[in-house]
């Protein structure tokens, strides 16, 4: 009579598959770890450039809505020290004004940066080196105290946010007008 076997336990084909698919399940968890924690490294980045972005457009614009006396500069260096009004509906890359204390105030694009000067003294700049900008245009209407049109300025800039392969394209725009009545 044939005896039957019981053996128990795994054969060696048997542990080469087992080890073949943990090793497949290993690999996509990891590199899919890997992608989440690259994806969130670009998130924060873009996250922090973006935030700095937003904080030198609302300085900019606060500093604008209580000046007065706009000039908007036909180059990047035209920063006048005594600004006359004047507008440019075709978009300026520099802008200077009086602020509420009397001080001259102006923002420029320099080196992919916006630069603030206050009493035509480099104050420093306002973007962060994470961001690289390609164009600031600032659109001046009303400044003139004849023209009997309250002033307003609308600030453009683009760019690119981040490096490499986390770098993000931005258009940013806001419009501001002067708080106190021009006409």
């Amino acid at each position: 009579m044939i005896e039957a076997k019981n053996e128990k336990g795994f054969t060696l084909l048997e542990m080469i598959v087992a080890l073949g698919v943990f090793a497949v399940a290993a690999l996509l968890s990891t590199s899919s770890l890997l992608s989440l924690t690259d994806a969130q490294k670009k998130t924060a980045s873009l996250s922090s450039a973006y935030d700095n972005l937003r904080f030198a457009l609302e300085t900019i614009a606060k500093d604008i809505r209580t000046g007065g006396d706009f000039y908007c500069g036909a180059d990047s260096n035209d920063l006048p020290l005594v600004p006359a009004p004047k507008d440019c509906a075709a978009g300026g890359p520099a802008l200077t004004y009086k602020n509420v204390a009397g001080e001259n105030i102006s923002y420029r694009l320099s080196g992919g940066g916006i630069e603030k000067f206050a009493g035509g003294v480099l104050f420093g700049a306002m973007t962060s080196p994470d961001v690289t900008i390609s164009t600031l245009a600032f659109y001046v209407l009303g400044s003139p105290a004849a023209d009997n049109f309250q002033p307003r300025i609308t600030v453009v800039i683009k760019g690119v946010a981040g490096s490499g392969r986390s770098a993000s394209e931005f258009n940013l725009q806001t419009t501001v007008s002067q708080r106190k009545i021009g006409i």
